[in-house]
């Protein structure tokens, strides 16, 4: 079937709504948009889905949603009825972010699951993504849905899955899932009712507080010096960026009698268009620019920023009369310097958690304080399929991307928890007369000097998609032949234990190196860049030379 032929049949199609149809309608001679539009199905991939809001078959909408839930439900029903075998509620929860289409696409969510005999348990409001992992926990449900797309855009949405551990899938899962999801052929075979229904029939429920009470009596235990933020001095701005974040974090502070917390205030509103910020993304500088004016005013110590779905915190810290922005990498070298300094109960059986492109800083220093350190490949979700292989000895997991966990009750990234652990440390050393960076540097100057980067290259649509491939195959087959390297890791063919995934991570001295990974959420090439060397100086000379020459041939 032609594009052209699958946008009529879709325009045609009375199983749609009279507003669905009109904005198909409205493209009818827009040959390009409606090839963007049908030239593919959006993929259902090991992160779930994520795209453009939208009528068409590549993009995020009601349909697209429910065939995606009708897939995900006839999952949970044979992984149920062959593996967990009673031991859960068969039962789901549902949570949502602040984006466009988010609580529809949740209810959509619900009422599909209700109709499949799946009782669906949906917030009340908007709620974080570590949130809904506890949820699952917490109420023993067989999976949950969490409809965001994080970092993205306004224009985007999303939908990940999550397994009876609170988990986001593994790859055996997430594959078993999208071969259900790639099943559903047509809307005739979605199992949907309506709410009066599931609810006479006990298939729908609202949640709330009945899960935030649990949830933040939860988090405030991680704290591992509540009495530092009784009495704190240190003033911090916060904003959720138009998020999820804002109340839950303002209540866990509130609770642990922290006074000096400075609402970015016209940020603190739950508003899916993101009119203050551009990019609402911890990870980008240009996100902290309202928080920054705040902490300008007020003389702030430290700026905190969580993503919308609140799993990703970012900081900018005081120096002099400027904030300077911590690196991914930056902070979880801290957490971990904080956390494995303060344990007196630590054995070699203990262990922290990163990923294949997270500093080796975490190397020396999960060997300093005699725990393991265990490296995954990128994607929370395998952090926390190592929790469930030890939950007793784990300590923290961290990402390079801001997402960070200090507590195995949540199997997903949690930025309530870290902006708790972050004022608590950043008050820590403080009274020690240090600053974050001052102890950055001091666990620079104990194990050596490393200095990260990232650089996105985005390759949108069809022909961004082909391109971006090519360049993984070009230096899959031939950068050795131009280039000296320590050695070569091809996370698809060698044998490195972990589950086969597109990733080149190559050394380029024994702890220097560059990956190349195409996203798994965006259309995006990524290079991270991880340069180790005794001195400031000669990491940053290093880090620019091989971006010099690296950089220029990946978009070559």
């Amino acid at each position: 079937m032609t594009v052209r032929e699958k946008y009529e049949q879709w325009l045609e199609n009375t199983y749609f709504d009279a507003d669905f149809r009109a904005e198909l309608k409205a493209i009818e001679n827009r040959p390009n948009e409606i090839d963007d539009r049908f030239y593919r199905d959006l993929e259902f991939g090991t992160a779930g889905m994520r795209g453009v809001i939208g009528a068409g078959t590549n993009r995020i909408n009601e349909y697209v949603v429910r065939k995606a839930t009708q897939g995900f439900a006839n999952f949970l029903l044979e992984r149920d009825a062959a593996i967990l075998k009673g031991k859960f509620e068969k039962s789901i929860v549902i949570a949502y972010d602040s984006r466009r289409k988010s609580y529809e696409f949740a209810l959509e969510s619900a009422l599909v699951m209700a109709g499949n005999g799946i009782k669906a348990y949906l917030f009340d409001e908007v709620r974080t993504t570590p949130e809904l992992s506890f949820a699952v926990r917490e109420l023993c449900c067989i999976g949950g849905i969490m409809i965001t797309a994080s970092h993205n855009p306004p224009e985007y949405n999303g939908y990940k899955v999550y397994d009876e551990t609170g988990c986001q899938l593994v790859p055996d899962l997430a594959d078993a899932l999208i071969e259900h999801v790639n099943q559903v052929a047509d809307f005739e075979q979605v199992k949907r009712t309506d709410k009066k229904r599931a609810l006479a029939e006990g298939l729908f429920k609202m949640i709330g507080e009945d899960v935030d009470l649990p949830y933040i009596e939860m988090v405030k235990k991680v704290s591992v010096r509540p009495e530092l933020l009784k009495n704190s001095t240190l003033k911090v701005v916060y904003t959720p960026l138009h998020g999820t974040g804002g109340a839950t974090i303002k209540r866990v502070l509130k609770e642990m009698a922290f006074s000096n917390l400075i609402e970015a205030s016209s940020q603190m509103q739950p508003d899916g268009e993101f009119p203050t910020c551009k990019k609402p993304n911890p990870e980008e500088y240009e996100a902290f620019e309202v928080a920054i004016e705040y902490a300008e005013k007020h003389g702030a110590d430290l700026v905190i920023a969580t993503d919308p779905d609140c799993d990703r915190i970012g900081l900018l810290v005081k120096d002099k009369n400027v904030y300077r922005v911590l690196n991914g990498n930056q902070i979880g070298a801290l957490f971990m310097e904080y956390l494995l300094s303060s344990r007196g109960d630590l054995t070699p059986e203990h262990y922290v958690v990163n990923t294949i492109v997270s500093s080796d800083l975490a190397k020396r220093q999960a060997d300093h304080y005699g725990v393991k350190l265990i490296q995954t490949l990128t994607g929370f979700k395998f952090i926390g399929e190592q929790i469930e292989k030890d939950e007793p000895h784990f300590v923290m997991g961290y990402e390079e991307s801001y997402g960070y966990l200090f507590d195995p009750h949540v199997r997903d990234k949690d930025a309530v928890m870290g902006t708790l652990i972050a004022i608590e440390m950043a008050e820590y050393f403080k009274q020690k007369g240090c600053s974050l960076l001052e102890q950055l540097d001091s666990i620079y100057k104990k194990h050596g000097f490393f200095i990260e980067e990232t650089i996105s290259k985005k390759f949108e649509g069809k022909e961004g998609h082909s391109v971006m491939m090519s360049i993984m195959a070009r230096f899959r087959a031939h950068a050795a032949d131009h280039f000296e390297f320590e050695r070569i890791i091809d996370f698809l063919n060698d044998d490195t234990g972990l589950p086969k995934s597109d990733v080149l991570k190559y050394y380029l001295d024994e702890d220097s190196w560059f990956v190349l990974r195409p996203s798994g959420t965006e259309p995006k090439l990524k290079i991270y860049f991880s340069i180790q060397a005794e001195t400031p100086e000669e990491a940053k000379q290093k880090l620019e030379y091989y971006k010099s020459f690296i950089v220029a041939e990946v978009v070559s």
